[in-house]
């Protein structure tokens, strides 16, 4: 399956270069996925995309899924997200997630923001 080119055009927007492993190995899967993921969702909605980035970001804390929320806050930091709003977005999941949870992430936005001289 090919990704139509909307959901190519958004993807390159947050992830240039990018080469997806899963598009050797789960070909049909990642097609499915990146067309309703960057093109699909984005027809419902008035958010910009530093504010989807935001949500997002927001989401994979909730959901505890650290190797994603790498990969999209490096692609939040590339459109304009700050710094500061990466650790706010981390810190307010606190009291809804527990800190035990957070931990991780508040390591992970540190060691990305260390690495990208943002600091």
């Amino acid at each position: 399956m090919t990704v139509n080119k909307t959901a190519q055009k958004n993807q390159n927007l947050l992830f240039p270069n990018h080469k997806s492993l899963l598009k050797d190995t789960n070909h049909e899967f990642i097609g499915l996925f990146d067309d309703f993921a960057f093109d699909e969702v984005l027809q419902y909605t008035k958010l910009t995309i530093k504010q989807r980035m935001k949500v997002t970001l927001a989401a994979l804390v909730t959901m505890e899924c650290v190797n994603e929320y790498k990969m999209m806050l490096h692609a939040a930091l590339s459109i304009g997200v700050t710094p500061i709003e990466a650790k706010e977005i981390v810190y307010r999941a606190v009291p809804y997630v527990g800190l035990g949870k957070v931990f991780d992430f508040s390591q992970v936005t540190n060691d990305i923001l260390l690495e990208r001289s943002m600091f």
